[in-house]
């Protein structure tokens, strides 16, 4: 795995108000998931990683604890400014949201009891269901598919799905092999 890097030569190319507004941007763009915004901003939109860089960061920040994306921005808010970027970028992306839930929360309480808002619950929870699947598929495109590594997906999906082990078993198990297999595999390219 190459070392994550930033795009850009100079890493104070990414002011800190660019650094705020695209955090924040993901925010509000981010209904349903913070996946395709972060995708679409941090890839597509700003050009601060690569499509293989931005799969990489995320796959760090998946066995991290918390939210991938908290767990990506505070990393991108590090690499940029240091612990000020990382405090700044991780309250610009909860800021908005933050501010429309509280709106959001006095409006449906006070007309819940309605059956077109209760209707308007159920398609927006449809929406959410099609952007994970949408963030999937983007992100499947910047994986070299492989049959090793779609053996330990696979093998770890089983055995938390179908087995019902605890995370914490999957990792001590799945993790040294797959570490291993990838060790050897590189040595040998």
């Amino acid at each position: 795995m190459e070392e994550f890097t930033p795009k850009h030569d100079d890493a104070d190319q990414i002011g800190l108000l660019d650094l705020c507004t695209g955090f924040m941007m993901i925010s509000l763009l981010g209904f349903g998931g913070l996946g395709p915004s972060s995708h679409y901003i941090i890839v597509e939109k700003r050009r601060w990683l690569t499509a293989k860089e931005f799969v990489e960061l995320f796959a760090i920040c998946a066995i991290l604890p918390g939210g991938n994306i908290m767990n990506a921005t505070i990393m991108l808010g590090a690499r940029y400014h240091g612990v000020l970027g990382s405090v700044l970028a991780m309250s610009s992306l909860l800021i908005m949201p933050l501010l429309i839930l509280v709106a959001v929360v006095v409006t449906y309480d006070h007309f819940s009891y309605l059956p077109d808002v209760r209707a308007a619950m159920g398609g927006a929870a449809s929406a959410a269901a099609g952007l994970i699947v949408a963030t999937a598929t983007k992100l499947g495109k910047g994986v070299v598919w492989r049959a090793a590594p779609i053996f330990f997906g696979v093998a770890t999906f089983v055995a938390i799905s179908y087995f019902r082990l605890p995370l914490w078993m999957v990792v001590l198990f799945m993790a040294p092999p797959s570490v291993v297999f990838a060790l050897w595999k590189g040595g040998r390219s």
